[in-house]
């Protein structure tokens, strides 16, 4: 397991890294630049698709990657892999959920094969009783935002709002001129 932090609120990932590493809890990218390109790199995904007019709600990579970048947004995400095989890629608290779920109720009914599966549906039960939230947040400055957009949950047209935004965990002070 690796931990890539988020895609904003910096301090906050420090403190993480410092908490996982500290405890010996997992590996993470030390290189706050690393998770920066991680990031980057996922939204450009997105953001270029859009600016070409060519956002395909078909195409099964960039559902995943609307899905990390809408997870994001809404509170965290987790991809769980065999491999290269991605076993569950979803919202914070369905994957918690059906991890823990899983540790308390079955580990020892479910052959270490069918794990895969058993959590694949279990994971897809709870989401489909959950139902968290998809958000996507566009800069005014990237230019073209798309007119519509699709779930990449249950592909309906997705609401479309302006948000004035301030998040508080950068904690950067003020400069007073005199």
């Amino acid at each position: 397991m690796v931990y890539v932090g988020k895609s904003s609120k910096r301090e906050k990932i420090r403190r993480l890294m410092m908490t996982i590493t500290v405890e010996k809890l997992s590996y993470i990218w030390e290189d706050l630049t690393m998770i920066w390109f991680f990031w980057t790199r996922i939204e450009s995904m997105l953001y270029s698709k859009i600016q070409l007019g060519k956002l395909d709600d078909h195409d099964p990579m960039m559902q995943e990657i609307k899905k990390l970048l809408s997870y994001d947004r809404e509170g965290g995400w987790a991809v769980l892999s065999n491999g290269s095989n991605v076993v569950v890629n979803g919202h914070s608290t369905t994957i918690l959920q059906a991890l823990v779920e899983y540790d308390q109720s079955w580990k020892d009914q479910v052959p270490v094969k069918g794990f895969d599966l058993a959590l694949q549906d279990h994971h897809r039960t709870i989401h489909g009783i959950s139902h968290p939230c998809c958000r996507f947040d566009f800069p005014v400055t990237m230019g073209r935002i798309p007119e519509t957009m699709k779930c990449p949950e249950c592909n309906r047209a997705m609401e479309k709002f302006s948000t004035f935004l301030c998040c508080h965990d950068e904690v950067i002070p003020d400069v007073l001129f005199q």
